[in-house]
């Protein structure tokens, strides 16, 4: 089987893919034309809203998942579990606008390999994004991606 042109860069090389859910398309365009701008990671899925957005992880097959904790149908929180359940590979990435302890301890509990709190540079979310698809294993991330 090929590899998916969307996620070959330049010269051939393959890019890492991540997926995106947030609630508002504003977030995920900008996150979306920063991502697309790199030659090493691509988005390979996106979606508003909780519903069907496990299916679209599956079939995507995405080395990240960046989620939004707050949904308006659910909560990233519940899709990093289900994630966790049915595609243990692939890495979540938490963003919230709201950050306290209790959110960070439920991503934590869903298996969240990063936690950052929006507004965030451009430079620490692409930062975040790969230190994640790399697959090292380090403990949760608040805030910042340490420099």
């Amino acid at each position: 089987m090929g590899v998916n042109p969307r996620r070959l860069g330049v010269g051939g090389k393959v890019r890492r893919g991540v997926f995106l859910l947030d609630d508002h398309e504003s977030v995920r365009a900008a996150i979306r034309r920063l991502i697309e701008a790199t030659d090493d990671l691509s988005v390979v899925g996106e979606s508003g809203t909780v519903a069907g957005t496990i299916t679209r992880i599956i079939s995507s097959r995405p080395d990240v998942a960046i989620l939004d904790v707050r949904l308006p149908d659910g909560s990233g929180v519940e899709v990093g579990r289900d994630i966790r359940i049915h595609c243990p590979e692939v890495r979540c990435l938490m963003l919230t606008s709201c950050p306290d302890d209790e959110a960070l301890v439920a991503t934590a509990g869903a298996g969240a390999a990063g936690y950052l709190s929006k507004p965030i540079s451009a430079a620490d979310l692409l930062r975040a994004v790969r230190w994640l698809a790399s697959g090292e294993q380090h403990p949760i991330v608040h805030a910042l991606v340490a420099e």
